[in-house]
């Protein structure tokens, strides 16, 4: 096998233990496995935490990817949270799969549509509290009376109300009082519609990074993704889950170089002395950043390795010359496991954890055990 990926179900369960023992007791969780599941595979996450773990809904990002869990056998409900184009409603309904609402617009055709072909839709209906992306603005007293206005559009059961927040696992400067800045305009909305008899259904607006900070975020549901794959982002609140996942590649050969020998494309790194380099069947079309070319790290046998050279598509070469011990063809390097976090490889590549996770290619052969 050039590289695997494998992930430890069982460390899963126990990160969502740890959240759940965090919230209110009746706060749910909504486990968020959009983008392949962070990477970790969607359908046997989904199917896991279906059988074995105590969540209300699978959430995801986009209609392709509640099909896809539809078609791998999940009969979880399942919560499109972005952009749904109106004419794909038929197959969301067909399939049983709620729907986010996320503008006056899209809704008014969201309930058109429906209303054509004799359908209800089941639906969230997202806010902009302050993200700025998607969802119904709720700044003036006139828009919260747009809100209203929609709880009476045919065609749609409003099962849900949701909001994302920009700031709350950040430690920079203004991001808590913006974080509540947003919870109170979500507390506004919420308030404004119980006065006028609208249930709302299932309220929900913390993500990882309120699981963790604000717990006055959780109302009856949460939105769990980062956390239950073992990466807490808010780094002053954190809450003791583990990763997941652990991803090796094969060492293929081990060679030695001389001076002024050229590695890679490019001859970007050029022996500085007597060396050895190893090469790895790992490369970009694994989802490895390119960025990490002469600058990364992989660990072997207890040892950091730097990446020397460009990345290749399918490979990659590494300096192996602070290991004294003989390395055989066929040994594992870890790129991301003990030693070496996604938040680590992250920080060399310039991005984030969820880059690196979302980015794992689904050529790489996914392993899991319990």
């Amino acid at each position: 096998m050039r590289n695997k990926i494998e992930i430890n179900l069982a460390q899963l369960k126990s990160n969502l233990n740890v959240v759940k023992e965090h919230l209110p007791a009746k706060t749910e969780i909504i486990a968020v496995i959009k983008a392949n599941a962070y990477g970790h595979g969607d359908v046997a996450i989904a199917s896991y935490l279906e059988k074995e773990c105590d969540v209300r809904m699978l959430a995801v990002a986009g209609l392709y990817e509640a099909l896809r869990l539809r078609r791998g056998g999940i009969t979880k409900d399942i919560l499109v949270l972005s952009y749904v184009d109106p004419a794909d409603l038929k197959i969301a309904v067909d399939n049983k799969i709620t729907l986010s609402v996320i503008s006056p617009e899209h809704a008014v055709a969201m309930s058109e549509t429906a209303e054509r072909l004799g359908l209800t839709a089941d639906v969230h209906l997202a806010l902009n509290t302050g993200m700025n992306r998607v969802g119904f603005d709720c700044k003036t007293f006139k828009q919260m009376m747009a809100i209203a206005g929609v709880y009476k559009l045919p065609g749609l059961h409003f099962t849900g109300i949701f909001s994302h927040f920009s700031s709350s696992d950040d430690q920079s400067k203004g991001a808590e009082p913006y974080t509540k800045l947003q919870l109170d305009r979500f507390n506004k909305i919420l308030s404004y519609l119980s006065e006028r008899g609208i249930n709302p259904g299932l309220r929900h607006i913390a993500n990882s990074g309120a699981i963790g900070k604000y717990k006055e975020t959780s109302f009856d549901a949460v939105r769990c993704g980062a956390l239950m794959y073992g990466y807490n982002t808010a780094l002053d609140a954190r809450l003791h889950v583990k990763p997941i996942m652990r991803w090796e590649a094969a060492i293929s050969t081990v060679r030695t170089l001389e001076f002024g020998d050229a590695v890679s494309y490019s001859r970007k790194f050029v022996a500085p002395d007597l060396m050895r380099i190893a090469t790895l069947c790992v490369g970009y079309a694994d989802g490895l950043p390119r960025s990490l070319s002469n600058k990364g790290h992989v660990i072997i046998k207890g040892v950091k390795c730097p990446i020397v050279g460009n990345i290749c598509m399918d490979q990659m070469m590494v300096d192996v010359s602070a290991i004294t011990e003989e390395i055989r063809m066929g040994e594992l390097a870890t790129i991301i496991g003990p030693g070496q976090s996604a938040d680590d490889l992250a920080a060399e590549a310039g991005t984030c954890m969820h880059d690196i996770l979302a980015s794992l290619a689904s050529r790489v052969a996914r392993i899991y055990t319990k």
